[in-house]
């Protein structure tokens, strides 16, 4: 019986499988890996109250002076100096970063002010500053004990210059997933060699796995060419390698076999060593998506379908949904909205991923078909470039210009 795509995607977060084992890193390797700790600020930074912007620290309370007689200025307070108190009356020239002299509660740029005799006066023309202008206080970034990074963050280059400031020059993360490809089918020929004959075709799957894989972080492992077979009564190239790949990695990957041909024995092999949660999706493309969890290892098992634009689309919505539960993360899936401006209609109710051209317009995302080809699984030219999948809901076939529809971006994720 086919699941909806959301009880499927439900179905992924909640199952029970193998979690992955962490590893203490140095931080500056630690981009795009996953937080295995919480991490929590050490003191407070800034450590005490620092100048924001070029100009002169000295006390609101000599404001009138300031405008009217001068301040007295006592010389120069670069970053990293330590200056001593500032007495009533004066000002002290100081830099961006620079600590505040006790005694000084404001900051007035050097823009507003002028010098003569050694003394500053504000400019005619200039706003009156006021009490704790231009100062970061302390503690303003963070206090000691804040959480900052919370186990399951993934790092980023912002993530890396945080964990920088904080001195933290090792970090627990997660382990990088090993995700096995078992790419079947006596049809397929590898890239560079030459065919038999018009029948066969190019295998893709593998390539457009491995590039999606390393690009989420983890690691490929490839077993591909390998014969259509299952027998009963022994061990098959197929199962072997199966099995092969269930013992080495963390998520199974398999395209192809997933539906109810007479050669379609992949599934048979997955089932043989696993519990199915679902098999068939009501959805397009995609629809014969099998998932399964190992039975001794509790690791999941994800049947693609063999054509490259389902695979591509099935692989890109629920390897999120299986990372997240190998990793112990809340996940939100990010659905945008864009304006259609084409007609677009469906061949049946069921829920539909339509791979769309997606352009900016004064600030909004409109989508349309306008370099895509019929909407076929099997077409991998459909997801190149500035590509979007629209989510077409079920029981509507038709859409106008204008429509407003919820879309999932195919760039620019992590």
């Amino acid at each position: 019986m086919l699941v909806s795509f959301f009880d499927a995607y439900q179905k992924v977060l909640e199952s029970d499988i193998k979690k992955l084992g962490s590893e203490r890193i140095i931080f500056s390797n630690a981009l795009n890996r996953i937080l295995a700790e919480d991490i929590y600020a050490k003191e407070d930074v800034p450590a005490c109250a620092l100048s924001s912007m070029d100009g002169y620290a000295f006390c609101i309370k000599d404001l009138e002076q300031l405008k009217t007689t001068g301040l007295k200025i006592l010389g120069s307070n670069p970053a990293g100096n330590m200056p001593d108190p500032l007495p009533r009356g004066h000002a002290l020239k100081t830099f961006t970063g620079a600590v505040m002299p006790e005694g000084s509660d404001s900051i007035v740029i050097i823009e507003d002010v002028e010098v003569e005799d050694n003394l500053l006066k504000l400019k005619d023309d200039a706003m009156s500053p006021y009490e704790n202008q231009w100062i970061r206080q302390k503690g303003d970034n963070y206090k000691k004990g804040e959480l900052l990074l919370p186990k399951g963050s993934k790092i980023t280059p912002f993530e890396i210059a945080l964990l920088a400031e904080l001195n933290q020059v090792f970090i627990q993360v997660y382990q990088r997933p090993k995700i096995g490809i078992l790419a079947s089918g006596d049809e397929l020929v590898e890239v560079g060699e030459m065919k038999d004959n018009i029948a066969q075709v190019r295998s893709t799957n593998p390539h457009l796995l491995s590039a999606m894989i390393e690009q989420m972080g983890a690691i490929a492992v490839v077993k591909e060419k390998v014969q259509d077979e299952f027998k009963e009564d022994g061990i098959s190239p197929l199962e072997r390698s199966f099995l092969e790949l269930l013992d080495e990695c963390d998520v199974i990957l398999t395209t192809g076999g997933m539906s109810k041909g007479d050669f379609d024995f992949t599934q048979q092999v997955i089932k043989k060593y696993a519990n199915t949660v679902f098999h068939g999706i009501n959805i397009k493309p995609g629809k014969p998506t099998l998932f399964a969890i190992s039975k001794d290892a509790k690791k999941p098992i994800l049947g693609l379908p063999g054509n490259p634009n389902a695979t591509g689309v099935i692989f890109f919505l629920f390897s999120k949904a299986i990372m997240a539960n190998l990793l112990n993360q809340k996940i939100y899936p990010k659905k945008l909205l864009a304006k259609l401006t084409c007609n677009l209609a469906k061949t049946d109710s069921r829920l539909e991923l339509r791979a769309c051209s997606l352009s900016i317009n004064n600030g909004l995302y409109e989508i349309n078909q306008d370099m895509k080809k019929t909407n076929a699984s099997a077409i991998i030219n459909n997801l190149c470039q500035n590509t979007a999948l629209a989510i077409l809901p079920d029981g509507i076939r038709e859409f106008c210009p204008g429509d407003m529809l919820e879309i999932i971006l195919l760039y620019n994720e992590g």
